[in-house]
């Protein structure tokens, strides 16, 4: 691997549900950490759901998203972020109308090399 360098609009875009722009791979690196980062809008939160292999960070650029995990809600506005262990379902809710953009980082629970099957690689892989 390169040193390398992106501007904001740099990275992969695919289409997930909703458009992400990987910014760095899991598959694509293999150095065991993801970023991607997305626009969450309402009406477009996932379905809680659970990640086994990794865990994730959500930075949020803008906006506020209130996650939904564990049994209770966090709400992060601007500058904050949230930790979501592997293992625990979650999701995330905007209030009508709202926009937040994410930085997503996701890392594996345990060291795998060329990637952990975490949901980025599902999206690398989707998108060859």
């Amino acid at each position: 691997m390169q040193p390398y360098a992106l501007a904001a609009s740099d990275g992969k875009s695919v289409e997930y549900g909703i458009p992400f722009l990987i910014k760095l791979g899991e598959c694509t690196h293999g150095r065991g950490l993801a970023i991607v980062q997305f626009t969450a809008r309402s009406g477009e939160e996932p379905l809680a759901h659970v990640h086994p292999t990794e865990d994730e960070v959500f930075y949020v650029i803008s906006g506020r998203l209130t996650f939904v995990c564990g049994g209770a809600e966090y709400a992060v506005t601007a500058g904050g972020m949230m930790v979501l262990p592997a293992g625990i379902a979650h999701t995330h809710q905007l209030a009508a109308g709202e926009v937040a953009q994410v930085l997503a980082l996701t890392y594996p629970v345990q060291s795998i090399p060329h990637g952990w099957s975490g949901f980025v690689a599902d999206m690398e892989h989707a998108h060859r």
